[in-house]
């Protein structure tokens, strides 16, 4: 791996706070870094993203440059970096980092088939290598909407085997390899070759190989605190932590005391590994020339990124359900602003902040003037914000300024199909059959196989007879 760029090493000198610590182990809270303009920003962010608080930890190289709290929970209470944050589906890294360590000491052969693991194993199952349980590619058929499913999270003595036996008797969604299905099954699987391999339940290796070298104090999994939660698939979700337990997780990782960065980095890039920028618990990101690892859950209150190039680590949590991705936006702009040194660009809600109580012109005006090259506003997901507002005015019964926003996008992003369909839906809306269907056709001009704009054409020409 790279060592750190020069830019880099002078924001970390610039950076240089009371929480620098000689060792991995984390002993005390840190305080907000105010040289990062990014953590500035926050409480304007939290405002424009409608967020009520979160708490946040930066980790580079053998230093703790951020792990504060802002604003308050859900509950009223002061948000800070001792406040227990869910994991959620973020969860998958601490599973990804404990098979990295079994695969490194040769408990756990990823490559190995099924079969040899699970005697027991349908037949179609027994070729599957153990790595396509954790990347989404083994077409297991999904548990959590199998109605039975229900069944066991009531039954507190319900274990990933009951999960196993139920999956095991449905045929196969896809063909192993074949497609990438966003599904916990294979973690359950995995857990249960786990148990049956090496005698060792999911909980007690994630405290051998990451809790416990990092010296981590407030990491644990729901289940383990409410007895009364069955312990189903812990390694894909459910796992409770704080920013001050994530900044030592950092810390052991850059100081390989949990594993290399290198090794853990060489075996999630490895082929057939990645699958649709997925690999092993890790949603593999390039950020602007930064490889950043990691995963979020919890609809973005929980975000993990991890750049190994130049061991720079961000971990944000918030307990807002309606967070608007806030957390995967702020991480992007911390990683941003210290693997560069320059200050981030602002994500374009801020200037769109106050969109629901603007008419359609004056939110097409702020956006023009957000997108002006001397600005400071971050353009790269315009497209799905103006959609995301458009159907917010929709919504809210406001299909004349709906049209505006969605019109803008058009112009914009010509050759979307999604900006055509978003304004024909609203002109439907609004009575206006005609450039509904033009609109629809435009559709089909770009995407000739779209279904939606089949039925809605079809549809529309029905109501004009």
């Amino acid at each position: 791996m790279s060592a750190l760029t020069p830019s880099l090493k002078r924001l970390l000198r610039a950076a240089l706070i009371s929480c620098m610590l000689p060792s991995v182990l984390f002993t005390a809270a840190c305080e907000t870094n105010s040289t990062l303009t990014t953590i500035q920003q926050i409480p304007k962010l939290m405002d424009a993203f409608n967020v009520d608080g979160l708490a946040v930890t930066v980790v580079a190289g053998k230093e703790i440059l951020v792990s504060d709290g802002f604003g308050t929970t859900q509950d009223g209470a002061p948000f800070t970096s001792s406040t227990s944050c869910g994991l959620y589906s973020a969860t998958k890294v601490l599973a990804s980092l404990t098979y990295a360590n079994l695969a490194r000491d040769g408990k756990i052969d990823l490559d190995k088939p099924i079969g040899e693991y699970l005697a027991d194993a349908p037949d179609e199952w027994k070729t599957i290598p153990f790595f396509r349980l954790l990347n989404h590619t083994s077409g297991i058929p999904m548990i959590v909407n199998n109605p039975r499913f229900g069944d066991l999270m009531a039954d507190p003595g319900a274990n990933n085997t009951d999960i196993y036996e139920i999956v095991r008797d449905d045929p196969l969604d896809f063909e192993p390899g074949e497609h990438s299905r966003y599904q916990q099954s294979g973690y359950a699987v995995g857990e249960v070759i786990l148990s049956q391999s090496l005698e060792t339940g999911f909980e007690t290796l994630v405290e051998r190989y990451i809790i416990e070298p990092a010296g981590m104090v407030d990491t644990k999994h729901s289940a383990s605190i409410d007895t009364s939660q069955p312990p189903l698939i812990l390694s894909a979700g459910g796992y409770q932590t704080t920013v001050e337990d994530m900044a030592r997780m950092f810390l052991a990782l850059n100081s390989a005391v949990i594993i290399s960065p290198d090794v853990w980095t060489e075996l999630l890039l490895k082929e057939p590994y990645v699958v649709d920028g997925y690999s092993l618990g890790n949603i593999i990101e390039n950020r602007k020339g930064v490889l950043t690892l990691g995963h979020r859950g919890g609809g973005a209150r929980a975000n993990f990124r991890y750049a190994p190039d130049t061991q720079l680590g961000v971990m944000i949590c918030t307990d807002d359900v309606t967070n608007n991705s806030l957390p995967i936006s702020l991480a992007n702009m911390l990683i941003d602003e210290v693997s560069t040194g320059m200050t981030p660009k602002t994500p374009l809600l801020v200037a769109l902040a106050n969109y629901e109580s603007m008419s359609g012109k004056e939110i097409v005006s702020a956006y023009k003037s957000a997108a002006l090259p001397e600005s400071e506003f971050e353009l790269s997901d315009t497209e799905a914000l103006l959609n995301e507002i458009g159907y917010t005015l929709l919504f809210d019964d406001r299909s004349g300024d709906a049209i505006e926003v969605f019109s803008l996008n058009t112009e914009l992003f010509p050759g979307s199909p999604n900006t055509f369909d978003s304004l024909g839906e609203a002109l439907l809306v609004s009575g206006d059959l005609a450039s509904a269907l033009d609109n629809y056709r435009k559709v089909l001009e770009i995407d000739p196989d779209n279904e939606n704009a089949l039925r809605m054409i079809e549809e529309i020409q029905a109501r004009s007879q």
